[in-house]
């Protein structure tokens, strides 16, 4: 529902209220006048006017006069813009993930204005991350579930495939249609959200979620040392032949200037992981290597521009990357621990307050110790020479982005119109992003939907970002976050340093596009979690062996490491992942 034209989005939310009632959802549906308010408001208000004033006249002048909150605008925003949608109040129970630190969704002030203004009332059942796929499976099992599921990450597609044709959660497409304005106009922004969103039977059981964001698009990006540079009087280097020679100069000529040429890490990572690995470097010669996690079904594959899967340890730039890599790995330019540290080693040497690393791939310089974060600027992709063209990047196109999940309906559900009516108000723009950020930190909403925030941190010092993210739905609610919807949420006084190298460097080069989450049937699922696991877990194991040159040599091996591919029959695993793609954006 665009603000910029009110007049038609609620006029919809009438056709929509109309067409409920007559349908009988609800029981208690009333039909809403443009200005939010019921025919029995209407005539209240008429009667309180001065004597002789016809209801007509009294209608007119409640639809003109905007309904003040005095709690801010992104309260009256809602108060004037969101229909109500049930003349009696009206339950549901949603199950949501409530993260770390994240407060009760029963608490959030987002969803006490939706219920104010829509008269829809939601009981949220909160259930920890830690434990949640088994508390899940249970409540499944048992059949003791709410009346829906609500965020991309409480269900999963093969949660629907496995319920969906059992009845559990009811098919939604017919929903979609006749009661979600908003929601249709994201799929035809988003037609792959379409196929993404269909079950094996060709139903649809939920609404998807769509948070397009740079910064989770490109996430890796590589900083280095920049006063370890000036330091040794060495500019930033441009080619991974000037990058060996600066992590070199780190190593062996003290370039933190305290008297110790042995206390310096040149390079630091944490193996197969989108963010904190490696991967990058294999795009000076080739591709980007896409990692998620250790064994991880996805990868290693990238999609090429004849949508064409492509599975990068068979090819030669993949060798060439790994000869070209391994140098600095024998050579003690990288740090080795990298091979086998946690998540929490690796970040408790990028946030030494005094800088003991020169180099990594991470989210941003707030991976950095405050006290030294702006020691560390983003260089452009390395490329592999002088004469060679730019590097690839890694462009990650993963289940956050682009989510079949967002919210599911159960068969406990008595009134599953007025709730898709209610879940079709989260994809407005400017919901979306309120549900995302929250109401009491707005300072204005623009005619065009773009929504002002006071980004300054909480009395107690916790961060404007921190804050919104513990105190609102955040990534745990359905939305339209589209990247032309996130130009629409203006922080003024924060600078985001991860975009602006995202953009200014990272969505500038040419990339390597990572497959996106895709519906996998039992059988390909089967198959890939047993002989595509073996063949992704002996190609780390190799990649391991290359690259620490404990005995091994890749050209010598190349002709039995593919041999050995191919009996854990890694085309069928390519076909499996060919197909997969092929069903996900319809081909």
């Amino acid at each position: 529902m665009k603000k910029k034209a009110l007049a038609s989005a609620v006029s919809m939310a009438l056709v929509c209220s109309m067409v409920l009632s007559a349908c009988g959802g609800g029981g208690g549906t009333a039909t809403t006048t443009a200005a939010g308010t019921t025919a029995a408001e209407t005539t209240a208000a008429a009667e309180t006017t001065a004597a002789g004033s016809s209801e007509t006249e009294a209608q007119t002048e409640a639809e003109a006069a905007p309904v003040e909150t005095g709690k801010g605008p992104a309260y009256d925003w809602i108060a004037n813009n969101v229909p109500k949608l049930t003349d009696e109040k009206v339950s549901f129970t949603l199950a949501v993930q409530q993260e770390t630190a994240q407060i009760d969704y029963n608490n959030m002030e987002f969803f006490k204005e939706l219920e104010n203004a829509t008269n829809v009332h939601i009981d949220f059942e909160c259930f920890p991350v830690s434990g949640y796929n088994e508390q899940k499976n249970l409540i499944l099992a048992t059949g003791d579930y709410p009346d829906g599921f609500m965020g991309y990450n409480c269900l999963s597609m093969s949660d629907l495939n496995q319920y969906g044709p059992l009845g559990v959660f009811i098919p939604v497409e017919d929903l979609i249609a006749q009661y979600c304005p908003n929601y249709q106009k994201v799929l035809e922004e988003n037609p792959t959200l379409v196929g993404l969103s269909q079950a094996f039977d060709g139903h649809t059981y939920s609404w998807g979620t769509i948070n397009d964001s740079p910064s989770r698009d490109w996430p890796d990006n590589l900083y280095i040392n920049k006063t370890w540079l000036d330091n040794l009087g060495l500019e930033i280097p441009t080619t991974m032949d000037e990058y060996y020679e600066v992590l070199k100069a780190f190593k062996e000529q003290d370039a933190n200037g305290n008297g110790d040429p042995n206390d310096e890490i040149p390079y630091t990572f944490f193996q197969y992981q989108h963010i904190n690995g490696y991967g990058g470097f294999f795009g000076a010669y080739g591709e980007a290597e896409a990692f998620n996690a250790a064994g991880g079904t996805l990868n290693h594959f990238i999609v090429n521009d004849n949508d064409e899967v492509v599975y990068l340890p068979l090819t030669e730039e993949y060798k060439t990357a790994i000869r070209e890599l391994r140098k600095f790995v024998t050579d003690g330019l990288w740090d080795r621990d990298g091979f086998v540290q946690t998540m929490d080693q690796y970040n408790g040497k990028l946030a030494n307050p005094t800088p003991i690393v020169g180099s990594a791939y991470t989210w941003g310089p707030t991976s950095f110790a405050a006290e030294c974060a702006d020691q560390y600027v983003a260089i452009t992709p390395l490329k592999a020479t002088a004469d060679s063209g730019p590097a690839k990047v890694h462009r990650r196109r993963n289940h956050i982005s682009v989510s079949s999940t967002g919210l599911s309906i159960t068969n406990k559900c008595e009134n599953p119109e007025l709730l898709a009516q209610w879940v079709d108000l989260l994809y407005d723009d400017v919901m979306s992003i309120l549900v995302y950020q929250g109401l009491d930190r707005v300072t204005a909403i623009d005619e065009d939907g773009s929504v002002h925030y006071n980004e300054e941190n909480e009395p107690d010092g916790t961060s404007f970002s921190t804050y919104v993210k513990n105190t609102n739905a955040f990534d745990g609610a359905p939305k339209n976050l589209s990247f032309e919807n996130r130009n629409k949420m203006i922080l003024e006084t924060v600078t985001d340093k991860k975009l602006e190298v995202t953009m200014d460097i990272y969505a500038k080069q040419p990339q390597s596009v990572t497959l996106p989450s895709m519906n996998f049937t039992t059988d390909e699922d089967q198959f890939l979690n047993n002989e595509g696991k073996s063949c992704q877990t002996y190609v780390e194991q190799k990649q391991n062996e290359w690259l620490l040159n404990e005995g091994h040599d890749i050209d010598a091996e190349w002709d039995a490491y593919i041999d050995q591919l191919n009996k854990y029959d890694v085309q069928k695993m390519i076909d499996t992942m060919q197909q997969a793609y092929n069903r996900t954006i319809g081909k």
